[in-house]
């Protein structure tokens, strides 16, 4: 019953991808980027550590991404998917603002300064100066800083700087988060976390329009993870963050079987939602179950 199951779903979801495949391709612009973008979400959708999750809330996400001209790969690891409450959560990375805002002719640089680090921000009028010299050769490396600096193209610099007490703040909107001291994805990797919080503060800020409104809007959820039954396998997002990519073999495969029925579907014209339509079946009029017509047999 669980292979039946298990079958059943890799179906809805490839299904489900299929019927937005118009949509993708649209955005994309590209067949090719847009097949490849379909097997890298093919792949994610149907990790185990989302089969607690509504199909359609996947389905979702993965076409966001695709809105957001961003990509699912894990070598690239612009976004990620993970479990919320049934559903799931689209999380966009550091690396994910950083190929977003250098596709508007943006640079984003961002890192950890630790106490054992010079470092010195001066703001004089519209003037902002820092100077910072890691220390290398530190045995320990305590959090200080989270800084993040955005370049526009016509060379006026953003900066947004997030001490530890700002990045607690921010970790304790997660629900996930009850105590003082980081649990969970913001324990493994804190300065992974703290870089992409300060990251999110400075594009908030910064005048770029609505490409880089829409991912803040996709993102600005807190990340929380709910394990509905302690008997269930835990949910491990650092094994999600960290995963090997598929190979492009794996991609291809994802695809070979998928049939795309175009003949059954029109796509909205004013809303570019692709919707299932009824075949026409008035030449089939008059036929037998012998598979003659009335007036083949005589009648």
């Amino acid at each position: 019953m669980q292979n039946n199951n298990l079958v059943q779903r890799e179906q809805q979801i490839k299904s489900g991808l299929i019927a937005q495949q118009r949509v993708i391709k649209s955005l994309f612009g590209d067949k090719k980027k847009s097949d490849k973008f379909l097997a890298t979400a093919s792949k994610v959708a149907n990790d185990k550590k989302l089969a607690n999750c509504r199909v359609d809330s996947i389905i979702d996400a993965c076409v966001t991404v695709a809105q957001l001209n961003l990509d699912l790969s894990p070598a690239l690891s612009h976004a990620y998917i993970v479990p919320f409450k049934g559903s799931v959560q689209l999380i966009v990375s550091a690396r994910g603002y950083t190929a977003l805002l250098a596709r508007t002719g943006w640079k984003l640089k961002s890192y950890i300064v630790n106490e054992e680090d010079d470092f010195d921000y001066t703001i004089d009028g519209f003037d902002e100066n820092i100077k910072f010299k890691k220390n290398i050769d530190s045995e320990t490396e305590t959090f200080k800083y989270a800084v993040a600096l955005a370049l526009s193209p016509d060379g006026t610099l953003y900066i947004e700087i997030m001490n530890k007490k700002q990045i607690d703040k921010h970790r304790m909107v997660s629900s996930n988060q009850k105590g003082a001291k980081p649990t969970g994805v913001w324990f493994d990797w804190f300065e992974e976390m703290a870089t992409k919080t300060v990251i999110k503060k400075l594009v908030k800020k910064l005048p770029i329009g609505e490409d880089v409104a829409n991912v803040v809007e996709a993102d600005d959820k807190p990340i929380d993870v709910e394990i509905e039954d302690s008997k269930k396998e835990d949910v491990d997002l650092n094994s999600m963050v960290k995963q090997k990519a598929p190979e492009p073999k794996q991609e291809e495969d994802l695809l070979e079987n998928i049939e795309v029925e175009t003949s059954h579907e029109y796509v909205d014209a004013e809303t570019g939602e692709v919707l299932p339509t009824k075949p026409d079946m008035s030449s089939l009029d008059g036929i037998g179950a012998d598979g003659l017509r009335d007036d083949e047999r005589g009648e």
